[in-house]
């Protein structure tokens, strides 16, 4: 099956990666590690903004009874 070995393949590549990533964490001060934190909620913060502000701008597609759009003539 292609997926799995796909997935095998990925995974295999990355752990050396995540084990790299890991380590570094644990290394970090507990300040540091605060940084991080409020720096990534800082970043996620924002593209929740930009995500939500790209919905609201974007216009509703009309639907019919079954909640499929209709075609535009």
């Amino acid at each position: 099956m292609p997926g799995y070995r796909r997935a095998y393949k990925t995974a295999k590549r990355l752990y050396p990666l995540m084990l790299a990533a890991y380590r570094r964490w644990d290394t970090l001060s507990d300040e540091e590690k605060e940084q991080y934190k409020e720096r990534a909620r800082r970043i996620s913060n924002q593209a929740m903004y930009y995500a939500r502000e790209a919905v609201e701008n974007t216009p509703r597609v009309a639907k019919d009874k079954l909640g499929r759009r209709r075609k535009r003539r």
